[in-house]
């Protein structure tokens, strides 16, 4: 139970009936969620579990897709025994519900120096971003497409969007917004970069909504 303290108090505002009704746990909506964790697998396989048809209670439930021991996951809400995960990969990443039972929940900095949020981030997929240190103040840039053919998720297409400006930080979290109506909200984990945006940053399916990992950039030659 005490590990789940710091997670369960980060979650402490969402609406207990909000989230006894909703089980929907998936990759594109998951960092629009209230608040979240990072955790480490601690049992040896750990399934995830469905999010349709009663889910995510039942041995009905487990699918095909699992994590072992040591990997890193991030957490976001809780429903009863099971918590909302999103384990990212090369390919983007695999959401659905976990066993708590089976993780730890990683102390979470509330207020990170500024370096510990500049760099290269990508979510894997379709979005990338830098941020950089502008004279002490946080600044972000960055692009996200849609490859509208699923089987060809690159350049080039006419999908795509950009951000580039000032960064709000107010603890672990950090707001962007521009005049184009593009808004982003961000959360710092200790190893991973949680961006979400209102659907206005792009053409058509593009969002920079994600779980994103640091780039290590490239010393040259």
């Amino acid at each position: 139970m005490f590990r789940w303290a710091i997670a369960l108090g980060l979650m402490a505002g969402v609406p207990a009936a909000a989230l006894a009704q909703d089980s929907t746990c998936r990759s594109g909506l998951f960092t629009r969620q209230a608040a979240f964790a990072q955790a480490e697998v601690t049992a040896s396989k750990a399934f995830f579990r469905k999010d349709t048809g009663g889910c995510p209670s039942g041995e009905d439930c487990r699918s095909n897709s699992y994590v072992v021991e040591g990997d890193a996951v991030v957490i976001g809400r809780r429903l009863g025994d099971s918590v909302c995960a999103f384990y990212p990969n090369d390919d983007g990443g695999t959401a659905g519900w976990l066993d708590i039972g089976a993780l730890f929940v990683r102390p979470l900095d509330a207020a990170p120096p500024l370096r510990r949020w500049l760099g290269d981030w990508s979510d894997g997929a379709s979005a990338d971003v830098t941020i950089l240190n502008s004279d002490g103040r946080a600044t972000i840039m960055g692009t996200a497409f849609w490859p509208a053919r699923p089987e060809e998720n690159t350049w080039p297409t006419i999908h795509i969007g950009e951000v580039d400006g000032p960064l709000a930080i107010s603890g672990h979290r950090a707001t962007y917004a521009d005049d184009n109506l593009c808004e982003l909200e961000l959360t710092l984990l200790p190893d991973f970069l949680l961006i979400a945006d209102n659907h206005k940053c792009g053409g058509v399916n593009v969002t920079f909504s994600g779980v994103y990992r640091r780039v290590p950039r490239s010393t040259g030659t």
